[in-house]
């Protein structure tokens, strides 16, 4: 798989990008401190250390570009008939996405905690929820800043999740998604393939 350049990764080293990602044994042995992320990743992708390649990247990205990925995967997996609150969270993530304003990030809390933040729709809701701001009340006087992974991790797990919809297919679900997700890292709209 051509990764491309990637400009669009937040991260140079991959040393800043793994920071407390919980990687498997085999991706941890190929890690080297001083790697470029672009080569890291590569070399995840190569090994097809799929999952783990899934993880450096919903860190990796912007956090808004993480969570329309998050969104293309849950999208992508939603059976014919989904539950509306899964729906709903999908639209809260997506208008976020669209308008990343305050309101929309906070409305993604309330269709996601419905679905128990169990779903692939669910967790891209959280992801776009904790993108910034407060995760306090609105009207608490102390402001909570998520931390910096908690977008990342989320999308990612929307895309595992997503990916996980069709076990059979999971090895395939994952390489799409990687291709969605390096397409957006290059700049594109990740909606690639068929």
């Amino acid at each position: 798989m051509d990764i491309g350049l990637l400009p669009k990764l937040r991260f140079a080293r991959a040393a800043e990008a793994v920071a407390g990602l919980d990687l498997s044994a085999e991706a941890k042995a190929l890690f080297a401190p001083n790697a470029p992320t672009s080569a890291y990743l590569k070399a995840l992708i190569d090994a097809e250390l799929y999952a783990d390649a899934i993880r450096l990247l919903g860190i990796a990205l912007p956090r808004r570009e993480a969570v329309w990925w998050g969104c293309l995967a849950a999208r992508g997996a939603l059976p014919a008939e989904p539950a509306p609150a899964d729906g709903a969270a999908l639209e809260a993530a997506e208008a976020w996405v669209f308008r990343p304003t305050e309101e929309n990030r906070r409305a993604c809390f309330a269709p996601a905690e419905a679905m128990n933040f169990e779903t692939a729709c669910a967790n891209a809701a959280m992801a776009a929820f904790w993108s910034g701001g407060s995760l306090a009340p609105p009207d608490a006087a102390v402001v909570v800043p998520p931390g910096d992974g908690l977008t990342g991790t989320a999308a990612a797990a929307a895309v595992l999740l997503a990916a996980a919809a069709v076990p059979k297919e999971i090895k395939a679900r994952h390489h799409a998604s990687l291709a969605q997700a390096l397409d957006i890292a290059n700049g594109g709209s990740g909606k690639v393939g068929g």
